[in-house]
C-alpha cells in the first residue's frame, strides 16, 4: 500500500527510537534513566484502576461527545475554578487525548499548504512534522 505524499514527508519518531533503545537496554540489565516518551515511572493509582472497572462494568462503554461529556467538562470547569479561580463555559472546553493530539487537530483545522508557521523554541519533537502534514 503506497503512503500519501504528506505521510511520506514524515521522520520516524525520534522519542519512539530512544524510548525502545532505553528499553532494549534496561532488558540487557543496563541501569537507564529513561527521558524520552514522558511515561510515568510508576503503576496506575489502584483508585483509577477501580474506576475505570467501575465504568466498563457499568456499561460506559460506547463513544462519547468528540470535544468531552458535559460531566467531564463540569469537572474540568470546577477544577479550574478551585484551583485557579478561572470560569470557563462548557462551550469553552474541549477534551482531547494529550497536548500534542489537540495541536494536531488544530493544525489539520487551520493549516493550508503553503502557510507559514513559526515553531518556538524548545518545542516537541514532534511538532514541525505536524506542521508538515
Amino acid at each position: 500500500m503506497k503512503l500519501s505524499e504528506k505521510a511520506g514527508k514524515i521522520q520516524p519518531s525520534i522519542t519512539l527510537s530512544i524510548s525502545a533503545k532505553a528499553k532494549e537496554m534496561r532488558a540487557a540489565g543496563i541501569p537507564v534513566l529513561n527521558f524520552s516518551a514522558g511515561e510515568p515511572d510508576f503503576d496506575t493509582p489502584e483508585a483509577v484502576k477501580r474506576a475505570g472497572v467501575r465504568a466498563i462494568e457499568e456499561g460506559f462503554t460506547k463513544y462519547t461527545p468528540a470535544g468531552g461529556t458535559p460531566e467531564l467538562k463540569d469537572a474540568i470547569i470546577r477544577k479550574y475554578e478551585k484551583e485557579l479561580g478561572i470560569s470557563y463555559k462548557p462551550s469553552e472546553v474541549i477534551v482531547s487525548n494529550g497536548g500534542k493530539q489537540a495541536i494536531h487537530s488544530v493544525f489539520q483545522t487551520l493549516l493550508n499548504p503553503g502557510d507559514e508557521v513559526l515553531v518556538p523554541a524548545p518545542y516537541w519533537v514532534s511538532y514541525p512534522d505536524m506542521v508538515k502534514l
